[in-house]
């Protein structure tokens, strides 16, 4: 229920509404020159920027969004905006425009160069550029050739609106209701938060993200099998007993302990054809399964790393990057984090450089393995 809430036309619209007066602004700007949208985590730029794309005010001739860390790890994004001296110069014609979100994200000091000359001549060659940023970008030749835009928090008004649009959508008892309303204050407005919170009103178990039933049925004592003094249990005789009793609908996970959802994730790729070993519970050097895999041009293992975590908290770089070294020092073939929310920018710049070597499977790509049972891979 709660991802069709904030993916609806209804709450789109009201994130427009909140950010009338900078698409406005931004909407301005295209007779004038590029922009910087500044403003703190959670702030809302990549919404803003985002409801400005879907808006498509009249005056552009095209919009391309994209982000800083997909730029990071791909350079060749930039190609077509940086062939623009092939162009013959119209001034008179509708403008291009370019959005990357999450400037700060690029590191490379080559990217940002050739980011800069998208400013000094986008006019000249007919496109715009918008970026966003946390911090200002401390470089003469951005703040020379672009306005800036301060996203503040929403007003008193716009988080009123937000309250009632979940409120009107909860089936919460109205005690709850009122205390989350009464936490938004705290937050500055800041959108993120407020959106966090407002959250435990349409998700199930709001505050603890687990179902008491559930949990007892599937920590009933079991049968394990062990295979080496590192392996707990053999999935052959688990019989996929998670996956039964979450009726394969992926919001359930959310109801499950840490473990329960390692367990979970090893019934999922037991039942694709791989054999995976769950390693002690006191966790085994930043892995939490053993998927082995054996086919005719060789024998791979992969480590896995499972984390359940509440929607709104990502799973961060240094995630990531222990992984790897656990890869390396043990000489694993590849390795996967699996997690029941999503990876934050840092994570999958990082991951981009190990894309042949490691996988990452947020909450969207779990939910298409949990929901389809696949036929066995043939080894």
């Amino acid at each position: 229920m709660a991802p069709d809430i904030i993916n609806s036309t209804e709450f789109k619209e009201l994130i427009k509404i909140s950010r009338s007066r900078e698409l406005h602004e931004l909407s301005q700007q295209r007779f004038y020159g590029h922009v910087i949208v500044y403003g703190d985590p959670g702030i809302g730029k990549t919404a803003l920027l985002e409801a400005f794309k879907e808006t498509n005010p009249v005056g552009y001739l095209s919009i391309t969004m994209l982000r800083g860390y997909e730029i990071e790890g791909d350079e060749s994004l930039l190609s077509p905006w940086l062939l623009s001296q092939l162009r013959r110069p119209n001034i008179n014609a509708f403008p291009e425009l370019l959005i990357i979100d999450d400037f700060d994200q690029i590191l490379s000091k080559s990217i940002r160069e050739k980011v800069a000359t998208l400013l000094k001549e986008g006019r000249k060659w007919g496109f715009r550029v918008i970026l966003s940023a946390r911090k200002q970008i401390n470089e003469k030749v951005f703040e020379a050739n672009a306005h800036r835009l301060r996203l503040r928090g929403l007003n008193e008004t716009d988080v009123r609106r937000l309250a009632d649009f979940f409120g009107e959508r909860s089936d919460k008892h109205p005690d709850l209701i009122m205390t989350v309303r009464d936490m938004l204050s705290e937050h500055q407005g800041n959108p993120a938060l407020i959106i966090s919170h407002l959250m435990m009103l349409v998700t199930p178990d709001e505050f603890a993200y687990r179902n008491p039933q559930i949990i007892e049925e599937l920590e009933r004592p079991k049968l394990t099998v062990e295979e080496t003094p590192q392996i707990i249990t053999d999935l052959r005789f688990v019989n996929r007993r998670i996956l039964d009793h979450i009726g394969r609908r992926a919001t359930e996970v959310y109801n499950l302990t840490p473990r329960q959802f390692e367990e979970l994730v090893a019934e999922l790729f037991d039942e694709r054809g791989y054999k995976v070993q769950i390693t002690q519970q006191t966790r085994d050097g930043g892995k939490e399964l053993i998927i082995l895999d054996h086919r005719e041009v060789g024998n791979f293992m992969i480590y896995a790393e499972c984390k359940r975590y509440a929607p709104d908290r990502p799973v961060g770089v240094s995630v990531v990057s222990d992984l790897i070294g656990r890869m390396n020092a043990d000489r694993a073939t590849a390795g996967m984090v699996v997690t029941s929310s999503y990876f934050s920018p840092d994570a999958q710049v990082f991951q981009s450089k190990f894309e042949h070597q490691m996988s990452l499977i947020d909450f969207v790509k779990l939910s298409t393995m949990i929901e389809t049972a696949p036929p066995k891979i043939i080894t």
